[in-house]
């Protein structure tokens, strides 16, 4: 499965790149449980709403995203997968890459969303390791 790259991301990351923007230096992953799919107007605004975010967790905060220098376009966080120990029964649908560590926030910049093929059942007490790729390509 790839990520989903709404305009929000895009445009970030474009202009980190193309105009010199501030890059933002942290990430997080958010999950989310509601049977949502990826929209193009996406935003850090509007995704934990839209998605039903997960913060029934016992961190604090949403775990941060640490990813591998890039390789052919390419980076992970094989290495280090954030991991999110849950507090209560919950289905997870997907993830999101934000750039506000607090839960719920409506702050900041939205990069990349991930909607998994099927919800996945998780019961109080597991806990959650994801993984996650970002990767820009040509088209064929």
């Amino acid at each position: 499965m790839a990520l989903y790259y709404p305009a929000e991301g895009r445009n970030y990351m474009m202009d980190v790149a193309v105009h010199g923007r501030a890059q933002i230096s942290s990430w997080y992953v958010l999950l989310f449980e509601g049977d949502y799919t990826p929209q193009e107007d996406d935003t850090a605004a509007n995704i934990v709403a839209r998605a039903t975010e997960i913060t029934a967790y016992v961190a604090g905060t949403r775990q941060a995203l640490t990813v591998d220098a890039a390789v052919a376009g390419a980076t992970d966080n094989a290495d280090n997968l954030a991991e999110v120990t849950l507090n209560a029964n919950k289905t997870v649908h997907g993830f999101a890459i934000v750039s506000a560590a607090a839960k719920g926030a409506t702050t900041g910049v939205l990069l990349a969303i991930q909607k998994l093929a099927t919800g996945r059942a998780y019961a109080n007490g597991d806990v959650i390791k994801v993984p996650v790729s970002l990767a820009l390509t040509n088209p064929a």
